[in-house]
């Protein structure tokens, strides 16, 4: 048997039948078809809610640095290094956590 991975599903679509599945051996379809529903708005709203942020941080930085002249470039560097160390914390992060729960040694 092949796994359905190979077809190019989605995990997300797998877990969206096998709960519908779940729902329907249990005699409850109608609130799997809810659930999966619930689900979709969810993503939505959160989709929507991060491009909210992103458009209003980048309006305010517009302004933040728009105050001075010369100083604008220099608050926008800033704020791209500050970001950039953010990522890389959440990177160390997210390695040390798998090194973690793996006991994987690396040397």
């Amino acid at each position: 048997m092949r796994c359905p991975r190979e077809k190019g599903h989605q995990p997300s679509q797998l877990f969206a039948v096998g709960k519908n599945l779940f729902y329907f051996c249990q005699g409850f379809f109608w609130a799997g078809i809810a659930a999966t529903f619930v689900m979709g708005l969810g993503t939505a709203i959160t989709v929507a809610t991060i491009a909210v942020i992103a458009v209003s941080a980048k309006d305010l930085a517009q302004r933040l640095s728009g105050t001075k002249e010369g100083g604008g470039a220099l608050f926008m560097r800033g704020v791209e290094f500050g970001a950039a160390g953010l990522v890389l914390l959440f990177g160390v992060g997210l390695l040390f956590g798998y090194l973690a729960a793996e006991r994987v040694t690396c040397f």
